[in-house]
């Protein structure tokens, strides 16, 4: 995937290939958790907890992290203007998942619901959607995308959030006991995509 952002991707919008070091890694750890900080680089770490995003990747899958954030900041200003991007893409190498990930550590009162037109969930599914129109517009990344069985766009909060349609008392004293592997939630522009859309927040974990 990082070859064909950094070749077909600039190529499609007409730009220079990519030179931005260090937007991938990959990993087959047990269990981790991702975090990306203010310098807009992916931390990892194996402490539960600690980072954002939580993932059990319980049969050593291998798994690329590419900071989709930091390829498009290195692109051109005039390219990058008015375009949202999520944090991460992240890919299973047997073709399973391919995931795009949007990371936030955000006050539950601030999240709002879809209705709402401020609100960090509504500007990450904003940020989901105007990146899944990137790259699903390249022909290369297109294909590759559509070989992995399971696609998902996931917005991971590392604080406890309500997500709509769920009462508080619910949701801030059951949630993750109820729903420990995320909510799907309906979002129909990243459906049209083929993709799914799931929430994850405070201790809930995203199963690979």
């Amino acid at each position: 995937m990082e070859i064909l952002l950094r070749n077909d991707f600039t190529a499609h919008y007409g730009l220079s290939a990519s030179t931005t070091a260090n937007i991938s890694l990959r990993i087959n750890e047990v269990y981790f958790e991702i975090e990306d900080d203010a310098s807009r680089e992916t931390i990892i770490h194996y402490i539960p907890g600690t980072g954002t995003a939580k993932y059990r990747n319980l049969n050593n899958q291998n798994v690329t992290i590419i900071n989709f954030d930091k390829f498009i900041t290195g692109l051109s200003s005039v390219f990058q203007k008015g375009k949202d991007r999520c944090d991460l893409i992240l890919h299973t190498n047997n073709n399973g998942r391919f995931l795009l990930n949007e990371l936030t550590d955000t006050a539950p009162k601030y999240v709002a619901d879809f209705n709402n037109k401020v609100g960090k969930r509504n500007k990450a599914t904003s940020q989901l959607v105007s990146s899944l129109e990137l790259v699903m517009a390249v022909p290369a990344i297109n294909t590759f995308v559509n070989l992995h069985a399971v696609k998902q766009c996931c917005f991971f909060n590392k604080q406890s959030m309500a997500p709509p349609l769920i009462t508080a008392t619910t949701a801030f004293g059951r949630l993750n006991a109820i729903t420990p592997s995320g909510l799907q939630m309906p979002n129909p522009s990243i459906e049209a995509f083929g993709f799914e859309f799931w929430e994850y927040s405070g201790g809930q974990v995203y199963n690979l």
